[in-house]
């Protein structure tokens, strides 16, 4: 994946951690062009669903802590 891409993700994920983990506890997110596009119960379910809509640039997949856990890893 680009590094402009990359950095995208990354001052975008800063900006909405927060409300992120409070919406989407423990779910995987798929995250396009700064948008949210799609949550599942599993890694497997969510790139399923990209596979299909073929994007591009590659979204930003990972699974969104709890809120508790978040409190630990600061």
């Amino acid at each position: 994946m680009d590094a402009f891409i990359l950095q995208q993700y990354d001052e975008w994920l800063a900006d909405h951690m927060e409300e992120i983990v409070e919406q989407y506890p423990s779910q995987v997110v798929a995250i396009h062009e700064g948008h949210i596009i799609y949550t599942g119960e599993s890694e497997e379910d969510v790139y399923r669903w990209i596979r299909k809509k073929a994007l591009t640039p590659m979204p930003l997949v990972f699974r969104v802590p709890r809120p508790e856990d978040l409190n630990v890893i600061l």
